[in-house]
């Protein structure tokens, strides 16, 4: 993803034409490769300020202070915050994020966001804990987790047509996840701290659309695997560090990984099933292949969240939607990458509720989001280890 390339614009004036206060980012950790993608979403923006970042590891800092000579190097997390920061973007390993949100929240700047790479941490348990210090601690602070597909225009699109009822009862939905071959064999996607793999680190994403659209499920059942070992073949790409970028001329086998290949699950509601597949090893570049098809008794949907596709099929006319085929009109067409955006309007939501301007629904990603995704994950691999159904 090449976000040079990527126009874009940020409101920093109200309607009478008041000038907005820049505000003021401070990035606390910084393991995870999206920091690279969101500071240079930010600097495409404009309107900000940035008070630099801190990384405890020497040779990433270094690296990042040579490849963002914008962002200033601090030698201590403290000094950094002593800048009184308006937003803390934390960017770091899985189990680093709880450790590194506590120091913020006990540090006396009163910035008003806080930014947390997902799933947030690398055990639910330790998410809960931290959602309820900070509820604790900080009461009003505007918390966002990274799940930026939420932000794309089929999600929006796919919000709509089941807000307005046009498919008509929903018995059965199917949500297909994963991660190019290759890509599960990345060091945020191989934490051994962490509860598992690419269930919990890329699957994360699909539950949150999962529950976005149809909330919490009464139970759950999965089957989560690591496959028999195969001969290395070629795979589509993997990053093998922060700075060395998407590498595809390797070769690795399936069954080699630190966790699971494979996953499925069944979540069940009161009034419909929901099922749930993922691979390590799909055949092509992040998110081509994940897909969502939704069926009712009067239509059914069907959508790619990037590239970005949204299909509505209708047996009679329902909601705003015209009986027939609707297909949804694009920012971006099929086959071009809509990530960036998706990026760009969730940080400009954020943006927008830590000004006040509570645009659309408040928090969408936030960590009452993030705890119902948690124990989801937590339900699934209870259920792949002992075989049997987990109620909720």
């Amino acid at each position: 993803m090449d976000v040079r390339k990527i126009s874009f614009s940020f409101r920093n004036q109200l309607p009478d034409g008041e000038t907005l206060q820049p505000i003021k980012i401070a990035f606390l950790g910084c393991r995870h490769p999206h920091v690279m993608y969101r500071f240079a979403i930010l600097e495409k923006m404009g309107g900000f300020e940035f008070s630099g970042f801190y990384e405890e590891d020497s040779a990433i800092a270094e690296g990042l202070a040579e490849r963002l000579p914008r962002l200033l190097r601090f030698d201590s997390p403290k000094g950094l915050l002593d800048t009184n920061p308006d937003i803390v973007m934390i960017h770091a390993l899985d189990p680093d994020v709880p450790r590194w949100a506590r120091f913020a929240i006990d540090h006396p700047a009163e910035f008003r966001g806080l930014f947390l790479e997902k799933p947030g941490a690398a055990l639910p348990s330790d998410f809960y804990r931290l959602a309820e210090e900070i509820k604790r601690k900080r009461p009003t602070l505007v918390v966002e987790l990274g799940y930026e597909l939420h932000y794309s225009e089929p999600l929006e699109f796919a919000r709509q047509v089941i807000r307005e009822g046009a498919l008509g009862d929903i018995t059965t939905a199917r949500f297909h996840g994963g991660c190019p071959s290759g890509a599960g064999l990345e060091l945020w996607q191989s934490i051994p701290e962490d509860l598992g793999g690419i269930l919990q680190t890329s699957g994360c994403h699909t539950l949150e659309n999962i529950l976005d659209l149809f909330g919490a499920p009464e139970r759950v059942v999965s089957s989560i695997r690591k496959l028999p070992p195969k001969p290395p073949r070629p795979i589509v790409g993997w990053i093998p560090d922060l700075f060395t970028g998407t590498v595809d001329q390797a070769s690795f086998g399936v069954g080699t990984l630190l966790y699971e290949d494979v996953c499925s699950g069944i979540l069940e509601y009161d009034d419909k099933t929901v099922t749930l597949d993922m691979t390590a090893w799909e055949p092509t570049e992040w998110c081509n292949e994940w897909a969502i098809d939704i069926y009712g008794t009067n239509g059914s949907l069907h959508v790619i969240p990037d590239f970005p596709v949204a299909t509505l099929n209708l047996r009679r006319a329902a909601g705003s939607f015209s009986a027939g085929e609707t297909k949804l009109q694009t920012e971006y067409p099929h086959g071009k990458t809509n990530i960036p955006r998706c990026f760009m309007k969730q940080l400009e939501s954020l943006f927008n509720r830590v000004r006040g301007m509570h645009e659309g629904s408040d928090e969408c990603c936030g960590m009452a989001k993030n705890i119902e995704i948690m124990k989801v994950i937590e339900a699934f691999y209870k259920s792949a280890e002992s075989r049997q159904w987990v109620t909720l």
